[in-house]
């Protein structure tokens, strides 16, 4: 798994090059790309949800504890508070709050699934 993982990064990361070194007149090259930038994120969340599924209880709540952490101080560094038991939600799937509170939620569904109650 850790191995396909890096090899759809690697092309994820070819993809983003790609993307980034058109000209503007390269639309259809474009569209392409994008889609196939969807498709290979698509593949890599399925992954690490089936990665992170594979770690062992410990190995998730050592990763949680971090990530908790590690959003308390994007909080406190940005002037924002905790909303939902430590977790300050925003709109946008692009945020580095987001991204850490879906990886969160991933985390604490996987535990919740093997009966750790974390509440």
């Amino acid at each position: 798994m850790v191995a396909e993982m890096g090899s759809l990064l690697r092309e994820l990361e070819k993809v983003q090059d790609r993307l980034t070194s058109l000209t503007q007149d390269a639309q259809s090259e474009k569209v392409a790309l994008l889609k196939r930038q969807d498709e290979l994120r698509t593949r890599a969340a399925r992954l690490a949800v089936a990665v992170d599924s594979h770690c062992s209880t410990q190995n998730l709540l050592t990763q949680l504890a971090a990530l908790r952490r590690q959003l308390a101080a994007f909080e406190t560094q940005h002037g924002t508070g905790p909303s939902r038991a430590g977790v300050h939600l925003q709109s946008s799937p692009t945020s580095s709050t987001s991204r850490i509170e879906q990886r969160i939620g991933r985390i604490e569904r996987i535990l919740g699934e093997r009966g750790i109650n974390l509440r």
